[in-house]
């Protein structure tokens, strides 16, 4: 499955510009060869790819960004998920993470308090709740530009396996392609990527759908299922 993911992002692309900016034709073009559907909903630069795999409906979208340390234009990706709803997995790029670890330790001593609260954005909760996460199979390499974060050592090693590893580093060893933001968390059954890009740049695009589509299948493949629903049932008469 995976080997066919990257197979797919690999070859048979229509020529693009030097700095991999695409019209919205070559980006209709470029979905529709994907078997994935393609919307605009504003301007050319805003856009929403989404389809399956292993049975999950995903969406990636372009647009302004919703975070202040995203430069440019983001990538949004999510998914719901059939896992467990109380897994907590998240994937940071590394200096990212030590900025935003920065920003929580100035929130808490600014304002005197002792912990954070639902004012601050969720990654930056979960940073001052939860450890990084760390296993003897974790490339040197990935250590260098990522970081795991949350509360199970042994959920996150069976979401971050080989084939995740793999797709994070893919184009990630270019010094500007390793400082830029990314985010990829598991949390209350659903799955979710942000990441900093460029209007209309199909690298990253490619990028973001090849990870966000390899992460969703290594999930639901490896990760525990949601419980079983309990039937209603009628209090005695």
């Amino acid at each position: 499955m995976f080997e066919r993911f990257r197979n797919m992002f690999a070859g048979g692309q229509a020529p693009v510009a030097e700095a991999g900016a695409v019209t919205p034709a070559q980006l209709a073009q470029w979905a529709a060869a994907q078997g994935w559907s393609l919307t605009f909903p504003g301007e050319p630069a805003q856009f929403q790819v989404g389809g399956l795999v292993v049975g999950q409906s995903w969406r990636i979208e372009s647009g302004a960004p919703e975070r202040d340390y995203v430069q440019g234009a983001e990538l949004r990706a999510r998914a719901e998920m059939r896992i467990a709803p109380e897994i907590a997995i998240m994937v940071i790029s590394r200096q990212l993470k030590e900025e935003l670890e920065g920003r929580v330790y100035g929130a808490i001593t600014e304002t005197m308090r002792t912990a954070v609260d639902d004012s601050l954005p969720q990654e930056m909760r979960w940073l001052s709740m939860y450890e990084e996460l760390r296993w003897p199979e974790l490339p040197v390499s990935f250590s260098r530009l990522f970081a795991v974060v949350g509360d199970r050592v042994e959920h996150a090693q069976r979401w971050v396996n080989a084939a995740v590893v793999s797709h994070l580093l893919m184009e990630r060893a270019q010094a500007a392609r390793a400082l830029a933001p990314l985010l990829l968390m598991l949390a209350d059954g659903r799955m979710s990527l942000r990441m900093q890009t460029t209007p209309c740049h199909q690298p990253d695009l490619q990028y973001a759908a090849a990870l966000f589509t390899t992460a969703v299948a290594v999930a639901v493949q490896n990760l525990p299922p949601p419980p079983p629903s309990q039937p209603d049932t009628l209090p005695p008469g």
